[in-house]
């Protein structure tokens, strides 16, 4: 059983007093109040066995253990099991790993719990940012699943999952998010599986599901105010411009983001 501790979409306000307190990595992006959100949350304490999942090679598992003493593990495969070259264009997973030896990294993903070398019931925290999203449709619930199988009682889930606008498509689009939030009940479990990432109560409610829990009813997460309140933090048109250029993309409609943030307790 778990508690929902947060699930709330991040905001202006909160990234300024990180930015102003100069927290780790706090900038004007998504990652940028992630970072910082992430380390403020809760009190991380030396000694605890805590799961990056798909941190690549971001510089967060590495903080964390040298700042607070924790024992770092990093699932991710880097691409290697899929031959993704998006990971090995600028970088090599091995030196990265050879570099970091504080951290213990695993060549994995999650999702197939009899295939995977991470420790059952081992790790005080497992948190992931802007790796979930990136999980493919069918096996969003059995990652789910496999960190709950992973966290001790008494642990803490904390994901930070970007998700786009359904402003982004124009109101046509915005309208019919609003509605699928609204019929959500009555949906195929089929569309509500596909659909999970085109609101943020559609994918709460998709987790809480893989969970076995209640999904909670906060208006937080509607549509509309992630779409009409100012205070929700879009993701600065600068990182927009980055991801265009590397992915060479050629729809630039659909780049505006948000950080939708989930933190549970495993209770008993």
């Amino acid at each position: 059983m778990y508690q929902i501790l947060e699930a709330s979409l991040a905001d202006l306000s909160r990234l300024y007093q990180f930015m102003l307190a100069d927290l780790f990595k706090a900038n004007f992006s998504l990652k940028g109040f992630d970072y910082p959100w992430l380390l403020t949350i809760r009190r991380w304490q030396a000694g605890e066995k805590v799961l990056d999942v798909g941190a690549a090679y971001s510089p967060l598992p590495i903080h964390i253990q040298r700042t607070y003493g924790c024992e770092v593990w990093v699932a991710d495969d880097f691409g290697l099991e899929s031959g993704e070259a998006f990971w090995t264009r600028s970088h090599s997973p091995h030196e990265h790993i050879a570099q970091h030896p504080e951290v213990k990294y695993v060549l994995e993903r999650l999702g197939n719990p009899q295939k995977s070398s991470l420790p059952s019931g081992y790790f005080d925290v497992i948190y992931s940012l802007s790796a979930l999203e990136h999980v493919p449709t069918e096996l969003a619930p059995a990652v789910w699943r496999h960190m709950d199988s992973l966290l001790k009682p008494g642990g803490e889930m904390l994901h930070a999952i970007d998700l786009s606008f359904p402003s982004n498509g124009g109101v046509k689009k915005l309208l019919l998010a609003a509605l699928f939030d609204a019929l959500y009940p009555l949906a195929p479990q089929g569309i509500r599986q596909k659909r999970r990432m085109s609101t943020p109560r559609a994918y709460v409610r998709m987790a809480c599901q893989a969970l076995g829990i209640p999904s909670p009813s906060g208006k937080d997460l509607s549509v509309w105010r992630m779409c009409l309140d100012p205070d929700i933090l879009s993701e600065n048109p600068d990182f927009g411009l980055h991801r265009i250029r590397k992915d060479k993309m050629t729809d630039y409609r659909y780049q505006r983001a948000a950080s939708l943030l989930l933190r549970l307790k495993k209770v008993v």
